[in-house]
């Protein structure tokens, strides 16, 4: 019984020190280990934290030798006389050979679904424009891309011996190519009802069919790309932009290629160090100009070459590809003052759609820039040459009709849940909207809005791709777009 009494006894006092003096130990331990990894962590966090620091401070110096350099100013700007300079300017041409159709069904679809080009007149167009450059006689003529209806070899070919008859008769041409011209995959022909594709042209190609229009007179020629800079005069220079990408196959979107970027800077150094007036050519366009197209128009690096014309005060850029006359001055901030310089931008109306515009410009001796866009007197020269075909006789009025009646029958395919009466309305609304858009002429939102055909466009087609083009239009054409007086940079403020 005492044993008993006694192994019962040591079997409490066992029981007792795992509960009380075991958790005590394990406790102590523990806590000896937190300090322990506390003190190592901090003294690892010390010597950890000297290297960031270091690197760090290269990490900021760098910085900041890379933003003095990428912001260091080119210098004071040289003010000198200029010698008075005239330019034509003209843009997506499209040219088509009449020798690539017959003007037969494959024609008329290609027509009834293209943009309102007037291809069946191209060759007649293309002879008055000549005539009234020709009588201008100014010191270039510059076409900005899109030479050719879709890069066919046939149409380049052809194209290019009209460039030659300008230049016989004392007008240097001065071309870049669109992303029409080079590596088409939709090259074709157009006979019967069938559509045939024909040959395109390389690079290489487009540069040899052009050779005598810039590229044998370029002062110099950037490494990656068609561009090239000529010299007009003493305080004048011309920089065609090849804003293509169209390798390994063509793109409708442009860029600058990185190479093309280091050759820009250093044509436009030398030129700023010497007091000459750079005037940069592209096809693609330099700022969002469009509400309408908001797509692969503009340049995919336009801030890096707005930036990079803007340190050198380049004062205007012209370009095409949207087919509309439009002309922006760049804003680096909401409500910049008029005295404040900043790039302007001038888009060339295609000159195969109606009105059928071009542009003239004048470099002023004081450095200054006037550009007023015309319309081809097609009228005029037909009744000249003895023409009997009235469309010709009387251009305005036909490309206007035939401008309505290919996009009435486009819209109302869109808007056939319209009853019939309210659809007549509400296309020719979109009609004539969409001549005075893409002639450049101004257009009053407010007055448009309240008129009886947006408001059938709002309670029918808003929202729809369709409405967001057309009220884009109506906000894209406030102030006029067909004219501009661009001040000498030098003698504004900079931003």
């Amino acid at each position: 019984m005492r044993k008993k009494f006694l192994l019962l006894l040591a079997l409490l006092f066992l029981l007792a020190g795992v509960i009380f003096i075991l958790p005590a130990v394990r406790d102590h331990a523990p806590e000896q280990t937190k300090e322990s990894a506390t003190e190592e962590t901090e003294s690892t966090t010390e010597t950890e934290s000297e290297t960031p620091t270091e690197t760090e401070t290269e990490s900021e110096t760098e910085t900041e030798e890379t933003t003095e350099e990428e912001t260091e100013s080119p210098g004071d700007p040289v003010d000198r006389e200029k010698v008075e300079t005239h330019l034509i300017i003209a843009s997506d041409t499209h040219y088509m050979s009449p020798s690539m159709t017959d003007y037969g069904a494959a024609f008329d679809s290609l027509v009834n679904s293209n943009d309102g080009k007037v291809i069946r007149y191209q060759p007649q167009l293309w002879q008055a424009f000549k005539s009234e450059v020709l009588a201008a006689n100014p010191d270039a003529l510059i076409l900005s891309g899109d030479l050719s209806l879709n890069g066919e070899k046939a149409n380049h070919l052809e194209f290019s011996e009209k460039f030659h008859e300008i230049e016989e008769a004392g007008v240097p041409v001065y071309v870049i190519p669109g992303n029409h011209d080079i590596n088409k995959p939709d090259a074709g022909e157009y006979f019967g009802d069938q559509r045939t594709d024909v040959e395109s042209v390389t690079s290489e190609e487009f540069r040899e069919i052009y050779a005598d229009f810039g590229y044998n007179e370029a002062k110099s020629e950037a490494p990656d790309s068609l561009s090239y800079l000529v010299e007009l005069n003493d305080t004048t220079w011309l920089m065609m932009l090849d804003t293509t990408v169209c390798e390994p196959e063509n793109e409708v979107y442009g860029e600058i290629k990185e190479g093309t970027l280091e050759w820009m800077e250093e044509c436009l150094k030398e030129a700023y160090a010497e007091g000459i007036t750079v005037i940069p050519v592209g096809h693609h366009n330099l700022q969002r100009l469009s509400r309408v197209y908001v797509e692969e128009c503009v340049i995919e690096n336009c801030d890096e070459v707005l930036e990079l014309f803007e340190r050198y005060l380049t004062p205007v850029y012209f370009s095409g590809h949207l087919h509309t006359q439009k002309v922006m001055k760049h804003l680096t901030e909401p409500g910049m003052d008029s005295d404040t310089y900043g790039i302007w931008e001038i888009v060339s109306n295609s000159l195969i759609l109606p009105p059928c515009q071009y542009g003239t410009v004048t470099l002023n001796t004081d450095g200054s820039i006037d550009y007023l866009a015309k319309i081809v007197n097609v009228s005029s020269w037909a009744a000249a040459n003895g023409e009997t075909d009235e469309n010709l006789l009387d251009f305005s009025s036909y490309t206007e009709n035939y401008l309505q009646t290919v996009l009435k029958n486009q819209i109302a395919r869109k808007l056939e849940d319209v009853p019939k009466e309210l659809r007549e309305v509400m296309v020719d609304f979109y009609t004539d909207l969409y001549k005075d858009y893409y002639a450049g002429v101004p257009i009053s939102y407010s007055e448009k809005k309240n008129e009886f055909g947006y408001g059938l466009w709002v309670r029918y087609m808003d929202p729809s791709t369709e409405f967001r083009q057309l009220d884009g239009m109506m906000r894209d054409s406030i102030s006029a777009n067909n004219h501009a007086e661009i001040p000498n940079p030098i003698h504004l403020k900079r931003p």
